[in-house]
C-alpha cells in the first residue's frame, strides 16, 4: 500500500513537473511573439544595448526619437552609436551624426565640433544626415579650403546647454576641434516654466530609473524571451533614460510670469563654462541663435505648446540677451539667423526645418565661418601637428 502511495505521488510529482515546463514552454513561445510584435522602441532598444546588440529603429517618429538615446554614467544620455533607421546610417560608431572619424585629429584637417539641440542632430526630423544643416555646412567650408573640413554633428536630442557642456568636458572637447559651434537657446527656455529654479536645472531634469543589468540579469535576459519582454515593458518610457519634467502640466499663464519673472542664470554659468573650456583648449567658439517659427505656427504640428506662445517668445527673448551678453564678454561672435531668410511653411513644428530651411541655415553660419580667423588659419596652415 505505502509502496502504491509512493508510486502515485512520484507520478504525480513528474505530471506536475511536467506540466510546469510545459507551462514555462507556452509563456516563452508566447512572450517571444509579444517581444516581436510589441512596438517598445526604446525597452527594447534598451534591452539590446543590455545584452550588446545594435538596434535597427523600426517605428514611427515619436517611438524612435525615445530609442536613440541612451543612459550615460556621466552625462545623464548620450545618442545610441550605430543607430540605422530610414534607410541611412544615423550615427557612428562614436555616437555623432556623421560617418566614421578617428578620435585623433589629422594634421592636414579643420575640425568644427557643433553642440546644440535636436536642431542640430535633426534626427527624426531630417532623415538624411546629408541634408542637416550641419552637413551641408561642412560641403560648403570644404569648397572654399585645400585641407580636409570636418564638421562634427554633435547635437543631443532634448540637450540643454546643461548637457552641452558636460558632453564637451567629457567627449567633445578631445576630438580638438579648430572652432565649437553652439547653436541653441530654446530648450533652456523650459527651465524657466518651473518654480524652485536652479542653476544646474536638477528642478527640471533628472536620470531615469534604467541602468546596467547585474550579471545574473544579463544571463536572463539572453536566455529567456519573457524576462526580455518584462524588461521592454519596464524600460520602454523615455523616463527610464532621462526625466524631464512636462511642461504641459504647468498653467501656461504661470508659466509666463515665471519666465518674465526668472533670470536664466543656468544658461548664462554654461555658456560662460564652456566657452572659457574651450578657449583653453585652443579652440575659438561661435554663438548661433535658436530659430523658431513666427508666433502664430508655434503650435504647428506641436500642439502641446498652444497657449504657450508668449512663454517661448519672451524665454527665447531673454536667452538672446544671454547669448548676446555672454558673445561680449568672451569676444566670440553671436550669428542671429534672421526670420525673414526662411519660409513659414519650411518649420515642420515649432523648430524643426525641413532640408530647404537647413539649407539656408547652412548658409548663414558658412557666411560667418569663411571669414573667420581660426578658419582662415587653420586653412593656410603647415600640416604640421597643432594640437
Amino acid at each position: 500500500m505505502r509502496k502504491r502511495s509512493l508510486t502515485n505521488l512520484l507520478a504525480l510529482t513528474v505530471l506536475l513537473l511536467v506540466s510546469l515546463g510545459l507551462c514555462v514552454v507556452l509563456l516563452e513561445l508566447a512572450t517571444g511573439y509579444l517581444y516581436e510584435r510589441a512596438g517598445l522602441a526604446n525597452g527594447k532598444r534598451t534591452v539590446d544595448l543590455y545584452l550588446g546588440r545594435t538596434t535597427e529603429v523600426r517605428s514611427g517618429v515619436k517611438e524612435a526619437e525615445k530609442a536613440s538615446i541612451t543612459p550615460h554614467p556621466y552625462l545623464l544620455y548620450v545618442h545610441t552609436p550605430n543607430m540605422i533607421v530610414d534607410g541611412y546610417q544615423q550615427t557612428n560608431s562614436l555616437g555623432y551624426r556623421n560617418k566614421e572619424f578617428t578620435v585623433k585629429k589629422s594634421a592636414d584637417t579643420i575640425r568644427i565640433v557643433v553642440l546644440g539641440g535636436s536642431t542640430t542632430f535633426m534626427w527624426p526630423y531630417v532623415k538624411n544626415p546629408a541634408d542637416t544643416w550641419v552637413a551641408r555646412l561642412e560641403i560648403k567650408l570644404q569648397a572654399i579650403s585645400s585641407k580636409h573640413v570636418q564638421v562634427i554633428n554633435a547635437g543631443i536630442n532634448y540637450g540643454t546647454s546643461a548637457e552641452a557642456l558636460a558632453g564637451y568636458v567629457f567627449r567633445h572637447r578631445f576630438l580638438q576641434p579648430d572652432i565649437v559651434i553652439y547653436h541653441g537657446g530654446g530648450n533652456d527656455v523650459l527651465p524657466l516654466f518651473f518654480d524652485h529654479y536652479n542653476s544646474e536645472y536638477t528642478h527640471f531634469r533628472s536620470a531615469g530609473s534604467g541602468s546596467n543589468p547585474r550579471p545574473g540579469e544579463k544571463r536572463m535576459l539572453a536566455n529567456s524571451n519573457m524576462v526580455r519582454y518584462l524588461y521592454a515593458r519596464w524600460l520602454e518610457p523615455v523616463g527610464s533614460v532621462v526625466v524631464t519634467q512636462p511642461f504641459w502640466e504647468v498653467d501656461p499663464a504661470v508659466a509666463l510670469e515665471r519666465v518674465r519673472q526668472q533670470a536664466p542664470i543656468g544658461f548664462e554659468r554654461n555658456l560662460d563654462s564652456l566657452i572659457t573650456l574651450s578657449k583653453s583648449s585652443g579652440s575659438d567658439v561661435v554663438l548661433f541663435g535658436f530659430l523658431q517659427a513666427r508666433r502664430q505656427y508655434l503650435s504647428k504640428n506641436a500642439g502641446a505648446f498652444k497657449g504657450y506662445e508668449d512663454a517661448l517668445i519672451v524665454g527665447l527673448e531673454k536667452n538672446y540677451e544671454v547669448l548676446a551678453k555672454v558673445g561680449r564678454r568672451h569676444n566670440v561672435p553671436f550669428v542671429i539667423p534672421a526670420q525673414d531668410r526662411f519660409q513659414d511653411d519650411w518649420f515642420q513644428d515649432n523648430c524643426h526645418l525641413t532640408p530647404e530651411g537647413e539649407e539656408v541655415k547652412a548658409q548663414i553660419m558658412f557666411e560667418e565661418l569663411k571669414t573667420h580667423p581660426q578658419f582662415l588659419k587653420s586653412a593656410t596652415a603647415s600640416t604640421s601637428p597643432t594640437h
